[in-house]
């Protein structure tokens, strides 16, 4: 980490501005939305998925081995170095994995941070969304703009008959990696995986969220090169998920607070960062 990102850090995380609501903080979202390199120096992640920043991030190639990223247009292919290694491995190493591409969709910009749009979280370069689907072949420049991510979710509670073995079997794949700290799926999907492996070690990574019906998020531990960084709080290996927390989602409770998600036409808030992401932003 540079020397100047050090000293804006105080040594603490707790030291940042204050959230604000959206009609109040547009131009904090818009002077994010305008960095467009990364921070030079050794790469880290800095405080918490939802509320941090990302030092030396490095840029996904569109192409490689096992995989195509969709969406480029967006600039979202920057991640720390141990996302980038994930995602190789699982291209490359999985079953079959040279023969259908991986479609990974967004890592996180060239600085991490808040985005208006899209993702609350992806801002401290560990979290990256891979599509369900594959392909045989490389996408285009127009298909991977245009070509959508087909849902495997009907009405939030009930898989399609679309769902099946290729893309359980992609999730077992990508939760079997130690760094991984949780992945979020539909919660039809993270039931229908308690029941395929109800045993499985792995398991209690998979974790029921909103959406999620098209993809799968991915998100790392803390790498040992980042101190600033805010790991989630680690899962229970000998929870597997299965009980009482995933039936909440298919409940009465969970359908009103779905509507109330959907119809809020509350503004996003703008998060309170580490004064290390502050001093980023302000050094473009």
């Amino acid at each position: 980490m540079t020397p100047s990102l050090i000293a804006a850090a105080l040594a603490v995380l707790s030291v940042g501005v204050l959230a604000q609501n959206g009609s109040d903080s547009k131009h904090l979202f818009a002077e994010w939305a305008g960095i467009t390199a990364p921070m030079p120096g050794d790469p880290a992640a800095i405080g918490f998925y939802s509320a941090g920043c990302l030092q030396g991030g490095q840029v996904l190639p569109l192409d490689g081995t096992g995989y195509a990223i969709m969406r480029p247009s967006r600039r979202r292919f920057y991640g720390h170095p141990a996302l980038l290694a994930y995602l190789t491995t699982l291209a490359s190493a999985r079953p079959g994995g040279q023969k259908r591409l991986l479609l990974i969709g967004d890592l996180g910009p060239a600085r991490g941070g808040p985005t208006l749009s899209g993702h609350a979280s992806h801002q401290n370069g560990l979290d990256v969304d891979i599509w369900f689907i594959t392909r045989a072949t490389s996408p285009t420049a127009i298909q991977r703009e245009r070509q959508s991510a087909p849902g495997f979710v009907i009405d939030r509670k009930r898989l399609r008959p679309t769902w099946g073995i290729a893309q359980a079997g992609l999730l077992v794949a990508a939760a079997t990696h130690d760094q991984v700290n949780r992945i979020f799926v539909s919660p039809a999907i993270k039931r229908d995986m308690c029941r395929r492996y109800p045993q499985a070690s792995w398991l209690y990574r998979l974790r029921p969220w909103w959406g999620h019906e098209d993809h799968f998020h991915v998100r790392l531990r803390c790498p040992a090169d980042s101190p600033l960084c805010q790991e989630q709080d680690p899962l229970d290996p000998l929870d597997n998920g299965c009980g009482a927390d995933l039936d909440w989602w298919f409940s009465a409770e969970a359908d009103r607070e779905w509507t109330r998600l959907r119809t809020s036409k509350e503004p996003r808030r703008f998060p309170a960062l580490p004064a290390t992401c502050t001093a980023m932003a302000g050094s473009e």
